[in-house]
């Protein structure tokens, strides 16, 4: 534990339709002087996130933000500063990036293209720009036979539950035509197949204790965010009786500390989330 007091600090992770996002590098005179980070800063008196991420970045880089939406909220202990960090994501900006704070270099980066150093509190958005943005968790009895009624439609991955793990080789071969790049398991398989799969779904009712994989999902849970940030949680899925837009769902959004994945849609363009913050979605069949 710490007592020094928490410096509140917004960052801008400005996207690109190609899934790239906009880094620059310190200045040389400041601390960490050439490393690379999202570009942001401190919150002045009275400001928001948000605010602070436009004024910061029109300073910076000379871009102008129409919109930011929050999405995940880090902190992060370093030698000389205590830092909450607030990330907000965009796709609406405005203007042609130039070096404002004698910055040595900045660019649009795809997450396995991202330059080093890198500051510390970023280095988790890497894995999460990359993580699956539509699920299909594959549940019921009858799930095979629902499972033709998805054919047509595509997936980035998919999470099988209960029976339906005990068959991974068997479902590998049936995702591949719907693009399905990561497979999961919840976290009632065995120990051999959550080592085979791609990450571990905690779902209701089930215990992380056990897990076999260093990848994994947790419920969302505003009591537990603490602990679900030092547990090293990929991402959080939001209980389906959650609305966007609603008050339970903006308090989820005040603080998280991983990205959040809606459970009670079913849509095919991942773009309808951007406004609510939304990571991605998890249908059920």
């Amino acid at each position: 534990m710490t007592d020094r007091i928490e410096t509140l600090v917004a960052c801008a992770v400005l996207m690109d339709e190609q899934g790239r996002c906009l880094l620059n590098s310190r200045p040389q005179d400041k601390v960490y002087g050439g490393w690379w980070e999202f570009p942001g800063g401190k919150l002045e008196a009275m400001e928001t996130a948000e605010e602070a991420a436009k004024r910061e970045v029109r300073e910076e880089l000379g871009l102008d933000i129409a919109e930011a939406v929050p999405w995940v909220t880090i902190v992060h202990d370093y030698p000389h500063a205590l830092v909450r960090v607030h990330f907000l994501r965009s796709w609406k900006w405005r203007g042609t990036p130039k070096a404002l704070e004698r910055q040595d270099s900045f660019g649009f980066f795809a997450p396995n293209e991202w330059p080093e150093p890198l500051l510390e509190a970023s280095k988790p958005l890497r894995e999460w720009l990359k993580c699956p943005k539509h699920w299909l968790k594959i549940k019921s009895a009858q799930a095979a036979d629902f499972f033709e009624s998805q054919k047509g439609r595509t997936f980035d991955g998919a999470i099988l539950c209960g029976e339906h793990a005990a068959e991974f080789e068997t479902w590998k071969e049936k995702l591949a035509p719907l693009g399905v790049r990561e497979i999961w398991v919840d976290a009632e398989a065995k120990a051999d197949v959550q080592h085979k799969a791609d990450g571990v779904f905690v779902d209701d009712n089930q215990s992380s204790d056990a897990i076999e994989n260093k990848r994994f999902a947790v419920k969302a849970d505003i009591s537990r965010w603490d602990e679900i940030a030092a547990q090293g949680a990929l991402f959080a899925w939001v209980d389906p009786a959650v609305r966007v837009a609603s008050s339970a769902w903006l308090r989820l959004m005040a603080d998280n500390p991983v990205p959040l994945f809606l459970t009670n849609i079913k849509i095919n363009d991942e773009k309808l989330l951007r406004p609510h913050g939304a990571h991605g979605w998890i249908e059920t069949i």
